[in-house]
């Protein structure tokens, strides 16, 4: 039996009736911070890849990550480098006709990825920033490129950290926060979420 065609030409059997839908792998994400994701309402019009500021980088676009989440193909998911390279500027976000909201939902599959002990440079590289920022409270980035990258990193960076430090855009040395103490408590307020 031919597949029914639905509007736009797509098949009924698409993730547009649920069919196709893996539940079990739709609820976590939606558990894991996607509660206004609207994961199946996506019609993969692609509005969201077409508006995407980093596509060039990534080998799975947003339209093909939310289609990916929506049949449950996590190894896929968990391969690509779009979570990574998702800059969060919320443009897929705010152009999706349907309410889908593809920055929350890459947010909420990298959350469950390094949960589940996903180790790559950009898991190190967040793991490096957090610490910090607990640490400090603040980034001091000649630290972050020294712990992240070496000191051949550092060197390499040398020249335009100097112009940044110039132009005012970086501190040569480390800034301190206002209120340690408020800060402290607000760290912890949200450890216990």
């Amino acid at each position: 039996m031919a597949a029914k065609k639905f509007l736009f030409g797509l098949k009924v059997d698409r993730q547009l009736d649920g069919d196709k839908m893996n539940r079990e792998f739709v609820d976590k994400v939606i558990a894991e911070g996607g509660e206004g994701a609207a994961i199946a309402s996506c019609m993969q019009c692609g509005t969201c890849s077409g508006g995407c500021t980093n596509i060039d980088l990534m080998d799975m676009s947003p339209r093909t990550l939310v289609l990916m989440v929506q049949r449950g193909e996590w190894e896929k998911v968990l391969k690509s480098n779009a979570l990574w390279l998702c800059t969060s500027c919320y443009t897929c976000t705010s152009r999706c006709p349907r309410g889908v909201r593809p920055s929350d939902v890459i947010e909420a599959v990298k959350a469950i990825a390094i949960r589940q002990g996903i180790q790559n440079d950009s898991t190190r590289f967040n793991q490096i920033f957090v610490e910090l920022v607990q640490q400090r409270g603040i980034l001091f980035e000649p630290e972050l490129m020294q712990k992240y990258g070496g000191l051949k990193a550092m060197i390499e960076q040398a020249k335009l950290g100097i112009q940044l430090a110039l132009k005012g855009k970086m501190s040569p040395l480390p800034a301190k926060i206002k209120n340690p103490e408020r800060f402290s408590k607000a760290l912890e307020k949200a450890g216990k979420k």
